[in-house]
């Protein structure tokens, strides 16, 4: 049980942590002004800003995908998605986005406190 609360953490990290990384590289990818499709997934293909954190990103999802094997739902998305949130506000906080506000900050602390109840839950 141990084992894949930890996965399911590990799960939320490299979620949350990318999605700053994507959002910047997005950011900065020439947008045309018709609909390529082509010419954009060409852009972020060749973009190394984005494709990085994008395998990074789809690891994490693999891992969430065995580790739905043998976890539970009602576990793991909660805890998969609630980590994912914190760390993308940490993450973009470091990399120079806009600091969370005091609204976010009470939240990430009752989704932090719900999700050490699920677990103390589930352990007992």
């Amino acid at each position: 049980m141990e084992d894949t609360i930890f996965q399911l953490f590990i799960v939320g990290i490299l979620w949350g942590g990318t999605n700053p990384f994507l959002k910047a590289a997005t950011n900065k990818v020439k947008r045309n002004k018709g609909l390529n499709f082509i010419s954009e997934v060409t852009d972020h293909l060749t973009n190394w800003n984005y494709l990085v954190p994008f395998i990074i990103n789809q690891c994490g999802s693999l891992l969430f995908y065995f580790t739905l094997k043998y976890s539970d739902i009602s576990l793991a998305v909660p805890i998969a998605n609630g980590v994912s949130f914190v760390s993308t506000s940490i993450v973009g906080t470091l990399i120079g986005e806009e600091k969370p506000k005091f609204r976010t900050m009470m939240g990430i602390l009752f989704l932090l406190f719900g999700i050490f109840c699920l677990v103390i839950d589930k352990e007992t």
